[in-house]
């Protein structure tokens, strides 16, 4: 699907001038509402647990579907800049309809799409700079929104695993949360003077994130934080204790050392079973 609308994308792109922008335009609409109008039809009832399809590729027509659904999005503003003043909020529509397909089909791929979306539109709406002037994050501290956003993402993902709704769909979501709540955090400990509450604020997150690879034997979420408390570890010993080169050769010595044991001794322990 990906190597699919990549090439519709080339293809439009090599000859924009010679197949005409509404033929275009026509023909990805058409495609898509196929897409759409065969999964609405042939798709099983919905349901709280995994829902597996009715043939092998209908996952494939979803995920197509709402590929293209983007691809239409972008050639309209591409194009005839529809959305530039409205983007935050088509960006809305997009992250909410794509919720919808993936809990009214159970796809975990278009889960995805829709949290990105979601976090683009959080982006682009609390941010003070226009998306197209240039200066996107000049003052925007973007870091804030990444960390609320985050940990928020984590209360909804966790609540839905709670109520028993998709509960499959909850690695999902604290993956992305997990990884947007440190990339916020650890930007804020180095853009930020009070960066000792970040570091705090870090310890708090891999807390969160090794007691939730525990409970789902999860290795990839120990790794987030075990990286993520190195960096904040690191950073805070060199604003307070570390200032000879030759203590610092000592301590990435016995850091790397103490990454590869950990590798060794934790990879099969909390490796996935799915």
């Amino acid at each position: 699907m990906l190597l699919f609308t990549t090439g519709v994308g080339i293809l439009v792109y090599q000859n924009i001038g010679d197949l005409g922008h509404q033929l275009i335009i026509g023909l990805l609409i058409v495609i898509t509402a196929a897409c759409f109008i065969y999964v609405f039809r042939a798709g099983p009832d919905y349901s709280n647990g995994v829902t597996p399809g009715p043939t092998p590729y209908f996952d494939y027509v979803v995920l197509l579907g709402s590929l293209l659904f983007i691809s239409v999005q972008g050639y309209l503003q591409f194009q005839y800049e529809l959305l530039t003043e409205n983007l935050g909020y088509s960006t809305l529509i997009t992250a909410l309809f794509f919720f919808f397909v993936a809990y009214r089909f159970d796809h975990i791929g278009v889960l995805s799409l829709a949290i990105t979306a979601l976090a683009s539109f959080w982006s682009i709406s609390l941010s003070p700079q226009k998306w197209y002037s240039g200066n996107f994050f000049t003052g925007s501290h973007l870091y804030t929104t990444a960390i609320i956003f985050g940990a928020a993402l984590a209360a909804v993902g966790l609540l839905l695993d709670w109520k028993k709704i998709k509960t499959h769909f909850t690695f999902t979501y604290l993956n992305f949360a997990t990884l947007t709540f440190f990339a916020g955090a650890i930007a804020a400990m180095f853009l930020n003077e009070n960066y000792f509450l970040f570091v705090l604020l870090i310890f708090a997150g891999c807390a969160f994130s090794y007691y939730q690879a525990r409970q789902r034997r999860s290795f990839l979420l120990l790794l987030y934080a075990f990286l993520a408390g190195y960096i904040a570890l690191t950073y805070l010993l060199a604003e307070t204790i570390l200032s000879e080169p030759m203590i610092w050769f000592l301590y990435f010595i016995f850091s790397c050392g103490g990454f590869i044991l950990f590798i060794i001794r934790y990879r099969k322990l909390f490796s996935r079973s799915e």
